[in-house]
């Protein structure tokens, strides 16, 4: 494989992951079904860079930071360990299922995640805090509210259709692997916002 080629195909898997990224909006179900069929493995390259990314561009808006490298292997650590979770539970009660199905869809589901935390990125350097309690600062506060619940509303959509195609399980057994991940998830975030690394958890 050429250089030529292998350029050609980055940019078309950044173009299948804009069209995917826009159909997750518009039509979930139909796109999670698609991402978890996928092998196209450039795709994730394409999700985990822009992530990169996010990590090096917030690290020049904080105080002392960690490094963007840091920050960025201590994400694939808890994104590899969430993915792993979900795929050994469904092992362990033997059920037929591909790991790259989790990758794929867990992956994309990253979408709302780096919306979200782009968006406060950006909201931090157009209204640095602290900010008034005027007409205005309270009504960006309200704003920021609604934005921040519609799209945690849209990660859970993602996370359950996710976890819906890779596991081929019912709505119930679902929530109930949520519950269970929840279990060590949360005490394992409160660790990382002790440690002053992931105020909110980047998964």
């Amino acid at each position: 494989m050429d250089f030529n080629q292998i350029i050609a195909e980055f940019f078309s898997s950044v173009l299948i992951v804009f069209r995917r990224s826009i159909m997750l909006i518009f039509s979930p179900y139909r796109a999670m079904r698609r991402i978890s069929l996928e092998t196209d493995y450039l795709q994730l390259g394409t999700i985990f860079l822009v992530v990169y990314v996010y990590f090096k561009f917030v690290y020049y808006l904080k105080d002392k930071p960690l490094p963007a490298t840091i920050i960025f292997f201590i994400f694939l650590i808890n994104f590899f360990l969430t993915v792993n979770f979900f795929y050994l539970i469904c092992r362990i009660f033997n059920r037929q299922v591909e790991f790259s199905s989790f990758f794929f869809t867990f992956s994309y589901s990253l979408l709302p995640t780096l919306i979200w935390f782009f968006s406060v990125s950006l909201f931090y350097i157009i209204l640095p805090p602290p900010r008034t309690l005027s007409l205005m600062g309270r009504g960006f506060s309200v704003f920021f509210i609604a934005y921040s619940l519609s799209l945690l509303v849209w990660k859970l959509i993602l996370v359950y259709l996710s976890l819906r195609f890779s596991t081929k399980l019912g709505f119930y057994r679902i929530i109930y692997l949520i519950i269970l991940y929840l279990t060590w998830f949360l005490p394992y975030s409160m660790l990382l916002y002790q440690l002053k690394i992931f105020r909110v958890p980047f998964i």
